[in-house]
């Protein structure tokens, strides 16, 4: 059964069912509703359709168009959405429901892997993210909320799920944690944990398709992706490089063995993504054409300190991406707000932050408007060579009994991300499409979800503001419906087990 098929079959079993998200429910005899009067940004790249009618069938956009072209059937309920904008549901292609950068948290945590799952799916669809792909964690666990989400039984964003990253290890390996120094400050990766309770954990992420892939023979690396592709993945994210081991990341697989593995995905149907920390893996990812490269523009070698060379070859590189019609969900996406208050910050004036102190003390010897305009001259290089980009995040939820984090909070993280792009010099309908039609198509849900069009999903943001003026008129969020069905925002998350705040300002 393909990726999409099993998609499809999903959502008819959903449709075919009563149930609710919140406040509102319907069931087949109350399926149909009118957004009337809205401005609509269908994120194809053609022009706004102003004073129009969204006429929404289960779980379908059944027509848009003109209010004065569209007769509104009697059994629609009629929703007045005069003075909003209407965009699709927001599509993140990289990001991880069960990570934190401090290590207390897996060992605290252990046992409420799937509730926090949950909890950070709700957060997500509170915050305009209607489909979600986790990218890297325990396998199990996400299945297990992905399944309850697509049966109805529970409120959440549609979940992709990759598990493990093919090849590399779980949070205590050499590949995360054990890669950086105990105690680290700048992002709080390090410490100690006895080896039982790392092995035991390490083992959830893993689930067979650990570091010991490495030294299989190409048709073994194939034969073991195919066995983990039917333990339900909705796609893969092979690790080319490593993930924190050394200064120069190392190679993980062969060119033979990494392309047995693409040809296992182009069979099973399933979305083939890669990590890539440096520009010999990103080179060989590219023999192998993948679907979506997940931050791309991270390399051992950043831009900035590249050498001529070297900077040619990634040119010749990110040419390639392009030609081949490759997405890429790119990182290192400055952020003058961050940098500015990073610059700012005085730790006598917060005594009390002690951790929080930590962090920012590490951070501003490099935070300066001169490093900023280089690190906007380092993406413009990608931007400039319309490579299609998708909003990759990379974000996870926070837990503030364990002290901040200050990486990248779920619910908050995916507005700084397109305001990042949108002040290195995006348009706002770039970026927009970035974070829906691109993300769709580059998991082969184009046919489904992305953009505001007849016959697909009714995933839809309803805006006080318009988004084409400032992206980050996005964070004004009226309303959410996804497949149809409004979302009740004031109750998500249901029975949350973390604490924190997604609409606190940053670093808080």
């Amino acid at each position: 059964m393909t990726y999409l098929l099993k998609i499809r079959l999903t959502i008819i079993a959903i449709a075919l069912s009563a149930f609710s998200i919140g406040e509102v429910s319907f069931a087949k005899d109350n399926c149909c509703i009118a957004l009337v009067g809205g401005t609509v940004i269908s994120a194809t790249g053609q022009a706004p359709l102003e004073n129009a009618v969204v006429l929404i069938r289960d779980d379908k956009i059944e027509r848009i168009g003109k209010a004065s072209a569209i007769k509104i059937p009697s059994n629609y309920k009629k929703i007045d959405v005069s003075g909003k904008w209407l965009t699709p549901g927001l599509i993140d292609t990289n990001l991880h429901l069960i990570l934190t950068t401090v290590p207390e948290f897996f060992i605290k945590y252990e046992d409420q892997l799937e509730e926090i799952a949950l909890q950070s799916a709700q957060v997500a669809l509170k915050y305009g993210l209607t489909t979600v792909a986790d990218t890297w964690g325990p396998l199990e666990p996400l299945l297990a909320v992905r399944n309850k989400i697509n049966k109805g039984e529970v409120v959440g964003s549609r979940l992709l799920v990759a598990g493990n990253i093919v090849g590399t290890g779980g949070p205590f390996t050499a590949y995360f944690m054990g890669g950086w120094p105990a105690g680290g400050k700048s992002i709080r990766y390090g410490g100690w944990v006895h080896p039982s309770i790392q092995n035991r954990i390490n083992a959830l992420w893993e689930a067979g398709v650990g570091p010991n892939m490495a030294a299989m023979t190409p048709k073994e690396a194939a034969d073991t992706l195919r066995a983990y592709i039917a333990r339900g993945v909705d796609m893969v994210k092979i690790g080319v490089s490593g993930h924190g081991l050394g200064a120069v990341e190392p190679l993980v697989f062969s060119d033979d063995a990494l392309k047995a593995m693409r040809e296992v995905a182009r069979e099973e149907g399933v979305p083939f993504t890669t990590h890539t920390f440096s520009v010999p893996s990103l080179r060989q990812a590219l023999k192998v054409e993948p679907d979506l490269l997940i931050h791309p523009n991270v390399m051992s070698v950043g831009w900035n300190s590249a050498s001529e060379p070297q900077k040619e070859a990634i040119r010749e590189m990110i040419d390639e991406i392009r030609k081949k019609n490759i997405y890429a969900g790119l990182m290192m996406i400055p952020n003058w707000e961050h940098t500015s208050k990073i610059m700012a910050w005085d730790s006598s004036k917060t005594p009390q932050e002690y951790y929080l102190n930590m962090v920012m003390d590490e951070r501003r010897p490099y935070a300066s408007k001169e490093n900023y305009d280089k690190q906007v001259a380092a993406l413009r290089v990608w931007l400039d060579r319309n490579v299609k980009v998708t909003l990759s995040t990379d974000a996870g939820p926070e837990a503030e009994d364990l002290g901040p984090t200050v990486w990248g909070r779920l619910g908050r993280f995916h507005f700084e991300r397109l305001e990042g792009l949108q002040s290195a010099g995006m348009k706002p309908m770039e970026v927009l499409m970035a974070a829906t039609k691109n993300g769709a198509e580059a998991y082969n849900l184009s046919d489904e979800t992305g953009t505001l069009e007849e016959g697909k999903l009714a995933d839809i943001l309803v805006l006080d503001a318009n988004p084409l003026v400032d992206i980050a008129n996005l964070r004004k969020i009226n309303q959410i419906y996804k497949a149809g069905i409004k979302v009740d925002r004031s109750i998500l998350p249901q029975n949350p087990i973390l604490k924190y705040d997604p609409e606190a300002p940053w670093p808080y």
